[in-house]
């Protein structure tokens, strides 16, 4: 697995390691994995469940959340 220098930056990219998906072609927003998650616990959610498949470096990550009770 190789993490490139940048990891840690919040930007839009349309760099990508593969031409098989859209982020080549459309973009995305490049969050760390920390920023995502505290998004989602900052928005009031509780999280249930993370999974990520894809092989040996995962190429997707899913987040189960429910709204708080609280």
């Amino acid at each position: 697995m190789v993490i490139r220098p940048g990891y840690a930056e919040r930007h839009w990219t349309m760099t990508s390691w593969t031409d098989q998906g859209i982020r080549d072609k459309v973009g995305a927003s490049h969050l760390p994995l920390s920023d995502l998650i505290n998004a989602v616990l900052a928005a009031g959610m509780v999280l249930e469940r993370v999974t990520e498949c894809g092989g040996a470096v995962p190429l997707v990550l899913s987040l189960r959340a429910r709204v708080s009770a609280a």
